[in-house]
């Protein structure tokens, strides 16, 4: 039937462009309607030829049609053109005239693109359709489809991007006056050492790329950038005129390599890895460092697991060498997942920093525990967490050495909120709040901080 059908729809655009006249003979003809459908039974039929006809005849009783240029993009897709595929649904996703005609074509792009082993372009496409979802159906069934194609692809991209208003930019004390262990040094604190309020923002982006798969283990290369840069307020300038915003910004970055595989019981795993890079801070390149990680993560249940890490890193001062340092950070986290879909995460990391200045070596412990509660208030996701640090100096100098050295205690708590149902193309917008202080027996490491960060973060 589609085939005796064929010669009618391909001349579809003649009847509906020409009106017939008393001399011309009668023309058999089909409704636009009808050739959609004729063209949908083709392509369903493995037909591609002649859906690619009759979305041909569509077009050109109408260059808008945007259910044509699917059509076309599926039949050139299975004809193995992708070059026509992807210029057809391009036009089939620009003259959608309806968020649904836009999201089934940017859906339908996704599928190509995936067929034609093009991941990272499938999961661009999935992200402008998730643009136009307009109901929980459509969103859940692009979650999964990008699941599945970030599944296969060798390529991962994670980008968290913040800003964050903060009344303690800098990691300034409070304090005016200097007292340590008690007593006062007769020492003042001048503009840049105090708490200076302004803008931080910050930028956290993580490459990784697929080496070598197979059953038990997984090779990838990795890379990472992170930079927080600073904004200072109007009264941070006045109070310390002579600082920039440079003098507080950092940036690192890294590459490396990760090696995982399967360790044990199902769910078991160890992870290798190593990576070389560098750090900047004050807008100069403060030290190169090289580091290796070692990781085993354990499955004690459905709901419960528990990872050991270990890391040596070496960090090469590019001012002297006499400020080289190596440090060892070793850590636990176990985290478990509650019968309601509420989560509680605890973490334990412990650092030994060691080097031939002074003040360069010190031992810093840290505990968090945090709770992310499983169904949303509202539009909102919460989850809040609380961390205390400690940090022991046995020798530190300023103009002379401090008597018993230098401790360090902190605790901070914060709240995060991630409003997910206002999102854009898979991405919603996050708040958190965090506030805690630092407490010194060199009181000039005295600090209080309360951010509000801004950010964004992907729903899928």
């Amino acid at each position: 039937m589609i085939r005796a059908a064929l010669a009618v729809a391909v001349a579809l655009w003649a009847t509906a462009a020409v009106p017939q006249t008393q001399d011309q003979p009668e023309r058999a003809s089909i409704s636009l309607d009808q050739a959609r459908v004729l063209a949908r039974q083709a392509l369903h039929a493995g037909d591609f030829e002649l859906a690619r006809q009759i979305a041909m005849g569509l077009v050109q009783a109408d260059e808008t049609d945007a259910y044509a240029y699917g059509i076309l993009a599926a039949a050139h897709s299975r004809m193995n053109n992708p070059k026509l595929a992807r210029a057809a649904v391009r036009l089939s996703y620009r003259h959608g005239d309806s968020p649904g005609a836009k999201f089934g074509a940017a859906r339908t792009a996704a599928s190509i693109a995936y067929q034609q082993e093009r991941p990272t372009l499938s999961q661009a496409w999935l992200r402008i359709a998730a643009a136009h979802a307009d109901s929980d159906k459509q969103k859940n069934l692009l979650a999964l489809d990008y699941r599945n194609v970030r599944a296969a692809n060798p390529l991962s991209f994670n980008l968290t991007v913040s800003v964050a208003p903060s009344d303690n930019v800098n990691n300034g004390t409070d304090n005016v006056l200097e007292v340590i262990n008690g007593t006062y040094t007769q020492g003042l604190f001048g503009g840049a050492t105090r708490a200076l309020s302004g803008v931080v923002g910050v930028v956290d982006a993580r490459l990784r790329y697929r080496l070598a798969r197979d059953k038990t283990s997984q090779t990838n290369a990795t890379a990472r950038i992170y930079t927080r840069q600073i904004d200072l307020s109007a009264s941070a300038k006045a109070a310390a005129p002579f600082v920039s915003n440079s003098d507080f910004a950092s940036t690192f970055a890294e590459a490396g390599l990760e090696h995982q595989f399967a360790a044990g019981k199902e769910g078991n795993s160890v992870t290798l890895s190593g990576a070389v890079g560098a750090s900047w801070s004050g807008g100069s390149r403060s030290y190169d460092f090289g580091k290796l990680s070692v990781r085993r993560g354990i499955r004690l249940s459905p709901a419960d697991r528990l990872s050991f890490s270990g890391t040596a890193e070496k960090r090469f001062s590019t001012r002297s060498s006499l400020r080289d340092v190596d440090v060892f950070t070793l850590g636990t986290h176990y985290s478990h997942r509650r019968d309601n879909g509420d989560r509680v995460n605890l973490g334990l990391t412990v650092q030994d920093v060691s080097g031939a200045f002074t003040n360069a070596d010190y031992r810093t412990a840290s505990v968090r525990a945090s709770y992310a509660f499983g169904k949303q208030v509202g539009p909102v996701k919460i989850t809040t967490g609380v961390t205390f640090g400690y940090t022991d100096y046995d020798t530190y100098v300023l103009v002379s050495p401090v008597a018993g050295g230098r401790e360090d205690q902190s605790l901070y708590g914060d709240v995060s909120f991630f409003f997910a149902d206002y999102d854009f193309a898979g991405f919603a917008p996050t708040v958190q709040v965090r506030t805690g202080r630092r407490s010194s027996n060199v009181n000039r490491f005295e600090i209080g901080e309360t951010t509000i960060s801004l950010g964004i973060q992907s729903k899928f």
